[in-house]
């Protein structure tokens, strides 16, 4: 069954089983907020037991790896795994989406660009993460070109993500967000403007090892050179 009663943008979208959202916003804001303070406490609390000679950089990096890990695997694969029923879904993650596809309604829709991009944001930066942060607290060889390859993927996905919303307002009046600014500074530029910043950072960290690497190894072969 159809309706056109809700509050989402473009307005004459049409949503199969719509069912408004019964949490109000504190609550889910909450909820999410809580959620976050829970993930880094817990490893905080096992960095502190596994590796507690790891640098502070390196456990705030190793955090945030498990964080963006949990954010992507669960959060966005829940997504995934219920995008054809998402305007229905009234489960905490369900209502938090739809809380979140005010910014951005194609969340509701099952936009293919949106859905690919969350299918492989899910699946494969979503273990990959995970991954990362272990090699961070084993120290393991492989951690800079993992983390340069996730954040990579995260920096760039996050930039199409942008990109493909506002093509479609500019060049085509289509806006996917509340005109209210809360909305789209807010949720859409600022929640996901950390998978900007972080994963540049990320990149730049990786990119310094792995050259400063490659200059110790290649420093014998120019003396011999020379």
């Amino acid at each position: 069954m159809k309706t056109l009663s809700h509050p989402y943008h473009p307005t004459d979208i049409e949503f199969t089983d719509y069912m408004a959202n019964t949490m109000s916003l504190p609550a889910l804001l909450s909820s999410f907020t809580f959620g976050t303070l829970v993930i880094f406490c817990l490893t905080a609390a096992g960095l502190n037991v596994l590796r507690p000679t790891l640098t502070r950089r390196d456990k705030v990096l190793a955090g945030w790896f498990v964080y963006t890990g949990c954010i992507h695997f669960f959060f966005e694969g829940y997504f995934v795994f219920n995008h054809q029923r998402m305007p229905g879904m009234m489960d905490l993650f369900g209502q938090l989406w739809k809380e979140y596809a005010q910014a951005d309604s194609r969340y509701l829709t099952s936009e293919p660009f949106v859905l690919c991009m969350e299918a492989i944001t899910a699946f494969a930066w979503g273990p990959l993460s995970f991954l990362t942060a272990w090699m961070i607290v084993v120290r393991s060889p492989c951690r800079y070109p993992t983390q340069l390859l996730v954040s990579m993927g995260q920096l760039y996905g996050d930039i199409l993500y942008y990109a493909t919303s506002m093509m479609d307002e500019y060049h085509h009046a289509v806006s996917y967000s509340r005109p209210e600014a809360y909305y789209y500074f807010g949720y859409f530029i600022f929640m996901n403007s950390f998978w900007i910043v972080i994963p540049a950072y990320c990149m730049y960290q990786s990119y310094s090892e792995l050259v400063e690497l490659l200059d110790r190894v290649q420093v014998p072969t120019r003396r011999k050179a020379s």
